[in-house]
């Protein structure tokens, strides 16, 4: 499961490499793809705790499937930033 800090950090590193604008927003999006992939895993496990009453680990589901989604758009963003040029 990656961290919002594993996810912040690749991003700067992927952000200052010196690879070709289309390289770098690949590379995000690929990063973008996991983190997808994690939020939609989190959002079962959600439902799964909402079917057996778990209010306290359904809160705790829904707040990390949301943090994951935000991470998503800004690394999309991110990776739009890098094809267009403009700084972040």
């Amino acid at each position: 499961m990656l961290t919002e800090y594993e996810v912040r950090r690749r991003m700067d590193l992927i952000r200052s490499s010196r690879v070709a604008p289309l390289r770098k927003a690949r590379l995000l999006l690929t990063l973008g793809r996991s983190l997808h992939k994690q939020a939609e895993t989190i959002s079962r496990a959600k439902d799964q705790a909402k079917r057996s009453k778990d209010r306290k680990g359904t809160a705790v589901l829904s707040r990390m499937a949301t943090r994951a989604e935000t991470l998503h758009g800004d690394v999309r963003e991110a990776a739009h930033q890098a094809l267009v040029g403009s700084p972040s």
